[in-house]
């Protein structure tokens, strides 16, 4: 039986212009990232289909006319329906992008993130016409990207500003979509669980039995909904909590890694590197310039 690889989506966060579309794909269970992790925002908008999303904790159905908005530096997959393939139009940017003007100093393009993020929705629905007026933004987006015109990246930047602008007066203003919770109670909890207690020791045992399940259930189940194991799914938090404080805080980086749970600074330093490509002097440097 032929296995096919899922290709890890890498952005450069050096790169010149960061911007990429992943133009109407048609997700399959084979061909989707299990562990997906950038530091680009990303924007989903599903044209048709049903899936689950895990988003930074939350797991939820999405379906066509669904926006879905996903901070960078934030963990998340999607699980196709087998019968009922997700197509969907998927946008990824750096904010380097979003240059403010000393017109609109204090508009933020991407509030809907932020807010989305603050009340941890991350799914958002349009009215039917403005689902058009979506779809023709982003096919102008695509033709701008397939052209290669010399004026090329001020166009996406802009359409790119313009889409944004929309989703904030159309999305922000509609009324609140809740998220139903896909898969058992007890995930929930255990992901609670974990964001809270990323400091300390956490192991797979004491994980089963808040859940009140046997660890080898509790291992199927989390791997089969979050994409990752456990362990993983642990280490990967961390390293996100390391970044944030690194970008945040002054304090020196042992005392950094200790405050997210790491006990020797090699692990913290090859995992640190293994996860961003960088060591963590040289990202919290990047963001000192």
């Amino acid at each position: 039986m032929l296995t096919l690889e899922p290709v890890r989506k890498t952005f450069d966060s050096e790169n010149d212009f960061p911007f990429f579309i992943a133009y109407k794909d048609t997700k399959t269970p084979n061909r989707e990232l299990p562990d997906h992790l950038h530091d680009w925002y990303e924007i989903v908008y599903v044209y048709q289909g049903k899936g689950t999303f895990f988003i930074d904790q939350n797991l939820f159905q999405a379906e066509q006319g669904d926006i879905i908005t996903i901070p960078g530096n934030t963990i998340h997959r999607v699980i196709p329906t087998a019968e009922n393939l997700i197509t969907s139009t998927a946008i990824f940017f750096s904010p380097v992008l979003l240059q403010r003007s000393v017109f609109w100093d204090s508009y933020s393009y991407l509030r809907l993130f932020e807010e989305g993020k603050g009340r941890k929705n991350y799914r958002h629905r349009l009215e039917p016409k403005n689902r058009a007026q979506l779809e023709l933004y982003i096919d102008q987006l695509w033709e701008e990207e397939k052209e290669k015109r010399i004026d090329q990246r001020q166009m996406l930047a802009l359409l790119l500003q313009q889409i944004l602008l929309f989703l904030n007066r159309n999305c922000l203003k509609s009324e609140h979509v809740g998220h139903h919770n896909a898969g058992p109670v007890w995930i929930n909890q255990v992901l609670d669980y974990i964001e809270l207690n990323l400091e300390n020791e956490l192991e797979l045992n004491n994980l089963a039995k808040i859940a009140a399940v046997s660890p080898a259930h509790f291992s199927r189940v989390f791997k089969e909904l979050i994409g990752m194991n456990v362990t993983e799914y642990i280490t990967t938090k961390r390293i996100i909590m390391a970044k944030n404080l690194l970008q945040e805080q002054k304090e020196n980086i042992a005392l950094i890694a200790e405050q997210c749970g790491f006990n020797s600074m090699p692990h913290f330093y090859r995992t640190f590197k293994r996860l961003t490509s960088v060591t963590p002097a040289a990202y919290r440097s990047s963001f000192a310039k």
